[in-house]
């Protein structure tokens, strides 16, 4: 007979402690996401959900607990190796201002992964390419629109070839008019199996996009579930106010 062997999930989290001296921010987290999967944290503001996803790729070290990525335990491991494999998008974009767009994504391919001058700008324009941007290839950050400086942000994370993406409140700082933009290429990505990690204040797109809600309060996760029946139907008194006072 032959055995079948699970493959492990894409993100585990076990007993994840974060705390800055006498704050605790994160107070034992336990969080498995399989590949393919996209899950949306949510909650108020102060509830640990930008600390967990900074743990995830060590923007954080946790103080105690365990993190795997494909299986592969990552605390202690070197920031560059791990930020290799788990990708990041901020609120706020972090492009170099002094660096063409072209030059914004090409950098962590060539300090982070080696690649050569000539290979790391083809995977850029690829990235480029693929959200409208390439255009925009020799233009520097500040002669961008919000839309598509986060988008070059998304296409920098992407170029690395990561297992996981991570996005911390990817379109909080944007024009509303600008969300929409963001939010499709999101939309876009979990269509096609990336595994995504989504803190958002965006409850519509989390309905609709996500397989899972999370909802943390106070450092812990509160409630998690299929996103439709969890925002349609909560179970818990802390989820039912609080999306009472955002929706």
């Amino acid at each position: 007979m032959t055995t079948t062997v699970a493959a492990p999930p894409a993100v585990s989290v076990r007993g994840l402690h974060k705390q800055y001296g006498p704050l605790e921010v994160l107070r034992s987290v336990d969080l498995d996401v399989a590949a393919g999967e996209t899950v949306c944290v949510i909650g108020r503001s102060g509830s640990g959900k930008s600390t967990l996803l900074k743990c995830l790729n060590l923007l954080e070290p946790p103080t105690s607990g365990e993190i795997r990525i494909g299986g592969t335990q990552i605390t202690g491991m070197a920031v560059d190796a791990v930020r290799a494999r788990v990708g990041m998008v901020f609120q706020h974009f972090n492009l170099f201002p002094h660096m063409s767009v072209v030059k914004n994504v090409t950098v962590a391919l060539r300090h982070v992964r080696r690649l050569g001058k000539g290979e790391a700008e083809a995977a850029a324009m690829t990235q480029l390419q693929r959200f409208g941007l390439a255009g925009l290839a020799q233009q520097r950050p500040d002669r961008l629109s919000g839309g598509q400086q986060q988008r070059v942000a998304i296409a920098r994370a992407l170029a690395m070839e990561p297992e996981v993406m991570l996005f911390d409140e990817a379109t909080s700082a944007l024009d509303p008019e600008l969300v929409k933009d963001v939010l499709d290429v999101m939309r876009t990505l979990a269509a096609s199996g990336m595994t995504m990690l989504a803190v958002t204040h965006e409850i519509a797109f989390a309905r609709e996009v996500a397989d899972r809600v999370v909802f943390m309060d106070e450092g812990r996760i509160a409630e998690a579930g299929p996103a439709r029946s969890t925002l349609d139907d909560p179970k818990t008194a802390r989820l039912r106010d609080f999306l009472a006072r955002v929706l």
